[in-house]
């Protein structure tokens, strides 16, 4: 089971190593007009040590809310990649999904975080953010 956690790691570090456009700001989740825009903002903003709700939305090219995805968080420390939050979050409506993770004071600093969209295109759609954690 130990080479399975390992492999999963390695794959996530591959994965948001090669992805670019990170930034807390909402950014669309490609250049494309038909495809989706996916967003993620903090509650608080800007995030602090402790609770930060992360809330993802999701819209099509015409700026309408899009339901019916499953949505799935994964946070990983910049410098520490053992650190892994994975989290499912949960619908709230008009294409929003929201999950709270909890950053501990021993966690301050950069954290990717991947939002995974499932269940309204063919194809999982990936885009991923940093927060930072002051």
């Amino acid at each position: 089971m130990k080479w399975w956690y390992i492999l999963f790691l390695g794959l996530l570090l591959l994965m948001t190593m090669t992805m670019t456009g990170c930034g807390a700001a909402p950014q669309p989740a490609t250049a494309d007009p038909s495809e989706l825009m996916i967003e993620l903002s903090t509650t608080p903003d800007p995030p602090v040590a402790g609770a930060v709700t992360l809330t993802v939305t999701i819209k099509d090219a015409a700026q309408q809310a899009v339901d019916g995805a499953d949505v799935t968080l994964l946070a990983s420390h910049a410098s520490m990649a053992t650190m892994l939050i994975q989290q499912k979050a949960a619908s709230t409506g008009n294409g929003q999904h929201r999950a709270t993770f909890d950053f501990s004071r021993d966690s301050q600093g950069d954290w990717r975080v991947t939002v995974e969209v499932r269940n309204v295109q063919p194809q999982t759609i990936r885009k991923n953010f940093v927060i930072s954690i002051p």
